[in-house]
């Protein structure tokens, strides 16, 4: 777990997250009387709406949906792409299984840590801690980040020359998947033919979704979220030429002693 961050690193962030949490915690006090208001540290912020409650709920799910995948792929993505990479083909395949474990327990580590300040949010807000609005966003983001963590390793051994690219990439594949699975649940009114609705649903399974889903989590369709790019990534340590280069051997000096 070294390669994923010092144990000093793992405790400032749980330090920050609980200062965060802490600051949250008592600065926001909640609604104002008719519910138009934010109240922090005393203050009523006016918001321009009646019933501030379902946008309050949205933009909770919102940002659960943008921190929690970026800090599942950003804490484990460059650990899983070196071991991946390094060594003969046993040892690469080796490295990016047991890489991706531990990146996942090292990302839900980070991750609900960093939940800690919306969780406190939520309290404040929303009445309870564990509303199953932030649960649901939050699960729904675990599962991205996954995805893209995923995606990113796939892409990294597919542009080598460039690991941050495959970040980019990954995301790129966020927002098109996000226009499938659009067209994938609103096709049939569009009066689209059922075969292209069905073909552009299944892409949208197979890669990562940057949308806040409406309905719960669809889990008939992890085998093909998740095991779609964890074999295209497992594919590419076979194709030709992948094999991790050596050291190259040192020349012999040009003098020899007798």
């Amino acid at each position: 777990m070294d390669r994923f961050g010092s144990t000093r690193f793992r405790i400032v962030w749980a330090s920050v997250c609980l200062l965060l949490a802490g600051l949250v915690f008592g600065a926001v006090q909640g609604f104002g009387g008719d519910g138009s208001q934010l109240v922090v540290f005393g203050t009523g912020i006016p918001l321009g709406f009646e019933d501030a409650k379902p946008y309050v709920t949205e933009g909770l799910g919102r940002l659960v949906y943008t921190v929690v995948p970026a800090v599942m792929l950003l804490g484990g993505f460059l650990p899983v792409a070196e071991g991946a990479a390094s060594g003969d083909r046993p040892a690469r395949l080796k490295g990016l299984f047991i890489g991706l474990g531990l990146a996942v327990v090292h990302g839900l580590f980070l991750s609900q840590l960093a939940m800690l300040p919306v969780l406190a949010a939520s309290h404040r807000l929303l009445g309870s801690p564990f509303a199953p609005s932030v649960l649901q966003a939050d699960l729904n983001a675990l599962f991205l980040g996954l995805q893209l963590l995923l995606w990113a390793t796939a892409l990294a051994l597919l542009v080598a020359s460039n690991r941050g690219i495959a970040v980019l990439l990954a995301y790129a594949l966020a927002a098109v998947g996000r226009l499938l699975a659009w067209v994938g649940e609103f096709g049939q009114d569009l009066e689209l033919p059922a075969f292209l609705v069905k073909s552009l649903a299944f892409l949208g399974h197979l890669l990562p979704t940057e949308v806040l889903p409406t309905d719960p989590l669809a889990w008939h369709a992890l085998p093909l979220s998740l095991g779609g790019p964890l074999l295209l990534a497992a594919l590419m340590l076979f194709l030709p030429g992948r094999a991790a280069k050596g050291p190259k051997p040192s020349k012999p000096s040009g003098r020899s002693r007798g």
